[in-house]
């Protein structure tokens, strides 16, 4: 999994402190870490796509963002993250001057896969772990971003509205998680996706 961290550059010790906790903690946690914050040697993939002018960023699994020190930055990387629906946590120090986009944030109904998290002292490394294990536990399910057009049989679709009367779900989304466990389910294609990994 590939997750950035971004940080606004800072002279104070306390949030290079946090800059170096959170990436250490990534690295522990065997990701491929990218971050402002050091130099990282690209992947071939990588490579080739910031060589071709493409964006690196669009190869990230998940952000992660402190924001404590206010800097323009921050909300460029908020927009793309949440644009491109992939799982992000927002840091902020709880001593922090950046309260008021704090409270804008938690005021506004953000996504699922966006979290917002305040630290102080070791409740840094808590948060980070809340939100990999978040990450990994499977929570966040993938966004359906593709239209596909299906022509179905009139049995099939009384048969859809048997299925999905009375439920909170449409035909659709009942469509998509039996697709979704069909492919959870599927060894063949489980060993084809852990080769390309």
């Amino acid at each position: 999994m590939k997750i950035y961290f971004f940080g606004p550059p800072t002279s104070k010790a306390k949030q290079t402190q946090a800059y170096e906790t959170v990436l250490q903690l990534l690295k522990k946690a065997e990701l491929e870490v990218f971050s402002n914050q050091e130099q990282t040697v690209l992947s071939e993939e990588l490579s080739v796509i910031e060589q071709s002018g493409g964006m690196i960023l669009d190869k990230m699994d998940a952000f992660i963002i402190e924001g404590s020190t206010p800097y323009q930055e921050i909300g460029y990387f908020l927009a793309y993250a949440i644009s491109q629906k992939k799982p992000t946590l927002y840091l902020c120090d709880k001593s922090s001057q950046a309260k008021s986009v704090l409270k804008y944030l938690r005021t506004q109904k953000a996504p699922k896969f966006f979290q917002i998290a305040t630290y102080g002292g070791k409740t840094l490394e808590k948060e980070l772990i809340n939100f990999l294990q978040f990450i990994k536990a499977g929570k966040i399910k993938e966004i359906a971003s593709l239209k596909f057009t299906l022509r179905i049989t009139p049995s099939i679709e009384r048969y859809l509205h048997w299925k999905t009367h009375n439920t909170k779900n449409t035909k659709a989304d009942f469509l998509r998680e039996e697709i979704e466990k069909l492919i959870k389910n599927e060894d063949n294609y489980q060993k084809f996706l852990s080769k390309r990994e």
